[in-house]
């Protein structure tokens, strides 16, 4: 039996394979699911795929996703699941810019976290209307 390389893989389909390497996260974002939308947590993101936390069951294998976070959106499978983590096979591949700038983000979380927080004081302060 020839062996399959990881890109064939890929392309017929077997779930569970990682066609492209990740990068560990650690973003809130959404998830919008069949049964309705929650919030979750990317833990790691990929061009082809990612695995996200939520805070209840996750939901089940073959179930349609769409991931929301930072303005990426991503429409995917969910592929496997444990606990209240699963992974998604997203339909298509993820433009490698929008993963970039996801960890960017990831990596300056704090400093962009505090400057949130900033502009949320100064308009208090201004009398400004907070949502």
């Amino acid at each position: 039996m020839p062996s399959r390389d990881f890109q064939s893989n890929r392309n017929h389909g077997s779930p569970g394979r990682r066609a492209a390497a990740r990068v560990r996260l650690a973003l809130t974002g959404k998830v919008i699911l069949v049964t309705g939308h929650e919030p979750c947590q990317l833990e790691d993101l990929s061009q082809s795929g990612a695995c996200l936390t939520v805070g209840g069951m996750a939901p089940p294998i073959g179930d349609d996703a769409v991931l929301m976070v930072n303005g990426v959106e991503a429409f995917g499978t969910v592929v496997w699941r444990r606990g209240t983590s699963f992974g998604m096979q997203f339909e298509q591949q993820m433009a490698l810019d929008d993963v970039v700038r996801l960890r960017g983000v990831h990596d300056h979380y704090q400093m962009l976290e505090h400057q949130e927080q900033r502009r949320r004081a100064s308009d208090f302060v201004q009398g400004r209307r907070i949502y």
